[in-house]
């Protein structure tokens, strides 16, 4: 064991998985008084860090910048998924693929669902690409019987124009095609089949 003087920085905190995220840039700019604080052997302990950021004062110091939340949400995610999945950029082998994250709206079933992709700014879109998640024939989570695209229109969300099909096909990207769009956002209306869940393993927007 290692006891060592520390200050607290209160915006680091752990996020949803469980992490501390990357370390920033030090020194860093604290007001919590100096306590001291016991440090254990690497593996002994769930939470491992090996890295600590600098405490500093003066002009060079600067305050921790709080992560920027996921331009994804959802109606609903299983907590041991994650909306993040989705724009990973990790390729699915397969519709049943577990070895990459995935989103789901798990243990919701034959619910009417959505997710909502923020841009960070305005942008013209033409079509989108889904990978559909399905555990079949044991799990419980199926491609959804139904989906539609909407884009952000000021506050509200209308359908996109000129759309091709809305396929459901596994193991596949479902491709998208419409009339081009500026916009800040795009939403996916997914009616669940009756009895399962279903899920989302990558979305492509494309230009």
């Amino acid at each position: 064991m290692l006891r060592a003087r520390a200050q607290k920085i209160p915006v680091w905190k752990l996020d949803r998985f469980g992490l501390v995220g990357k370390l920033q840039d030090s020194p860093v700019r604290s007001d919590e008084s100096a306590e001291t604080v016991t440090l254990i052997p690497m593996g002994a302990a769930r939470l491992r860090i090996s890295a600590f950021p600098v405490i500093g004062t003066g002009k060079t110091a600067h305050e921790w910048t709080e992560p920027k939340p996921p331009p994804l949400s959802a109606s609903h995610c299983f907590e041991q998924d994650s909306v993040e999945a989705m724009i990973d950029g990790l390729e699915p082998k397969s519709s049943n693929d577990h070895s990459i994250p995935r989103f789901t709206w798990w243990d919701h079933r034959g619910t009417a669902e959505w997710v909502e992709y923020d841009f960070d700014k305005r942008r013209t879109v033409s079509g989108v690409a889904v990978y559909w998640f399905d555990d079949a024939p044991n799990g419980g989570c199926r491609a959804p019987r139904s989906w539609t695209l909407l884009y952000k229109s000021g506050d509200a969300w209308k359908p996109v124009d000129g759309a091709s099909e809305f396929g459901a096909k596994l193991n596949a990207y479902n491709r998208v095609t419409f009339k081009p769009v500026e916009t800040a956002g795009l939403r996916i209306d997914a009616q669940l089949q009756p009895n399962y869940s279903g899920g989302i393993l990558e979305w492509h927007v494309q230009p």
